[in-house]
Parts: structure tokens; sequence; C-alpha cells
């Protein structure tokens, strides 16, 4: 379909509605930072906590739970990797390619950019989030054999 049939209203609204959507991604980016943030922080105080109950008589529990908080902390370190995320327009580009455009050409191409931004991005964020849940699940497992071998003391 060509970009002057669209309908200008239309363009607007799915325009904005997709730039929000990508926001929407990147403050919940934002949020899984500060949640892996809060998992090394509270593995940190829990190993330091297990460190002063340590009893020579559960030494195997003992080392399955620092097993357990070690693993928990290295699936949230690797939630922190590196990662590029796609965020369109390029200023620079899109001032050189679009500036002599059509308005509606132009609002149709970032649509498409932002799209394809959000489903690369979406890939990314996915993969951060199973680090994450692979973390939570790896110290509640931690805690709990923690408890059993301050209890089976």
């Amino acid at each position: 379909m060509n970009e002057d049939k669209y309908p200008l209203e239309t363009l607007e609204l799915v325009y904005n509605e997709v730039k929000d959507a990508l926001n929407t991604q990147f403050q919940s980016l934002d949020g899984l930072n500060t949640k892996a943030s809060v998992i090394v922080g509270f593995v940190g105080v829990i190993i330091g906590i297990s460190l002063n109950l340590y009893s020579h008589s559960n030494s195997y529990l003992f080392g399955s739970c620092m097993t357990l908080f070690l693993t928990s902390i290295f699936f949230t370190l690797s939630s922190y990797k590196v990662e590029s995320y796609w965020r369109d327009p390029d200023p620079r580009k899109l001032t050189e390619n679009y500036l002599m455009e059509n308005d509606k050409k132009v609002k149709k191409q970032l649509i498409d950019n932002f799209i394809q931004s959000f489903e690369d991005n979406k890939t990314k964020i996915d993969k951060k989030v199973k680090y994450i849940n692979y973390s939570l699940i790896l110290l509640f497992m931690g805690l709990i054999v923690l408890t059993l071998s301050i209890f089976l003391k």
C-alpha cells in the first residue's frame, strides 16, 4: 500500500503506540537490571551471614547451599552481559535520508524501524528474564538448603 493512502490519523496513532511500546520495553529493561542488582546484593548478604553460621557437622549441606548461591550469582551476572539494544531512529541517518521526504513516508518508515527494534530487543530481554528466573530459583533452593543445614546441627 502506498504511503499516500494511509489515513493520517491512523498513521499518527500507530506511530505513537509503537513508539510507546518501545519506550515501555526500555523501562522494563531498566527494571530487570534493578532486580538483578538486588539479587546480587541479597545473595552477597546471605553468603556473608551463612559463613558466620557455618557448622562443620553439616559441611555437605553448607557446601551445597554455597554452590547454589554462587551459581545464582553466576546467572544474575550473566543477565548483566553487555548487549547492544537497538533503538531507532539514528538521528544522523534520519536527517540525512528523510529530511526532504513526505511526512507520511517518514512515519511509515519509523514505524517499521520501531517494530524491528522491538522484536530484536525482545529476544535479548527474554534471555535476560530467563537468567534472572534461574537465579531466583537457585537462590530459593539455596535458602532451603541453608535452613536445613542450620536446623540439622
